[in-house]
């Protein structure tokens, strides 16, 4: 039943991909001082034309902070839990960005504690950053992903916080590890209705995730999806060189380039010498390559 019931999702998912028109989408960049670097203009954001800089601000309200949590959303009349951190200083004068954060598949009774895990390792980042972290737990019975079940979920998530919290809706990014970043690279680059897809994100992160797990099946079907994808959405790209999948982000990587990103600005790449691991002390690189970012429709 399960499965049938994934078969049908991916179905209707590739469908809805081939057949949505791509839109006007496209990716700006926010100046230095908002994320850290320099200092903003004097008379900045409303004292002065021409100063203030586009937000797409969701004006939720209602939620505790600061700190670590717990929240749960209904998806399918079920309830889902998710671990959320709001960084102490909120609620900001500004919208703040927020993180969707997919962690990988451990075994039978893994998700909530990997989830949980990679919201408290992120949140010193989210802290010296502004932004909030949203971790969703996994629903299949090894702590990996169902897309039928958990899309929607994501959805209902980033729809929560909005509600609770004052999101900027052009800065919302997405961040997978292995499994999680198999499935953030199939959100980031479609387009679908009801679910997160390119539309929703500013930029993403991979740590040892790929293309060819769930984007685009068979691996040959790779160059086609980024070749259609709407916008070359920004990416971020880390694998240890003794990981399994060193070869196949490699490729990625190439894909991409060859596809029209751009090193260094709309791509950015990174190996280090371990295997199949992730390390918050890369977390501040990849939310300095991600903090800039904004989607735009335009």
């Amino acid at each position: 039943m399960l499965k049938a019931l994934i078969v049908r999702f991916i179905a209707a998912a590739s469908m809805l991909a081939a057949a949505a028109p791509a839109g006007a989408l496209s990716t700006a960049r926010l100046p230095g001082w908002v994320c850290g670097q320099g200092a903003p203009p004097l008379f900045f954001d409303g004292f002065e034309s021409g100063d203030a800089f586009h937000r797409e601000p969701s004006y939720g309200s209602g939620g505790a902070y600061p700190g670590a949590q717990t929240r749960s959303v209904a998806v399918f009349g079920q309830p889902r839990d998710y671990y959320l951190y709001v960084p102490t200083g909120y609620p900001f004068a500004a919208p703040a960005p927020l993180l969707l954060v997919l962690h990988g598949a451990g075994g039978a009774g893994t998700a909530p504690a990997a989830a949980q895990w990679l919201r408290d390792q992120w949140s010193a980042q989210a802290q010296a950053g502004g932004f909030l972290v949203a971790a969703p737990v996994a629903s299949g019975s090894q702590g990996s992903w169902y897309p039928a079940l958990d899309y929607p979920m994501f959805q209902a998530i980033l729809d929560d916080v909005a509600a609770h919290y004052n999101i900027d809706a052009s800065r919302i990014h997405g961040w997978g590890y292995s499994a999680g970043g198999h499935v953030m690279h199939d959100l980031a680059l479609r387009q679908r209705s009801g679910v997160p897809d390119i539309r929703t994100f500013a930029g993403y992160g991979i740590s040892a995730g790929v293309l060819q797990q769930w984007a685009c099946q068979p691996p040959a079907n790779c160059p086609a999806l980024l070749a259609q994808a709407a916008r070359k959405i920004p990416v971020d790209l880390r694998v240890g060189t003794q990981d399994y999948y060193y070869p196949a982000v490699q490729a990625d990587r190439d894909a991409f380039l060859a596809a029209g990103w751009n090193a260094g600005d709309t791509l950015s790449y990174g190996s280090f010498p371990e295997g199949h691991l992730v390390f918050p002390w890369h977390f501040p690189d990849t939310w300095q390559f991600l903090c800039p970012l904004q989607r735009r429709l335009d």
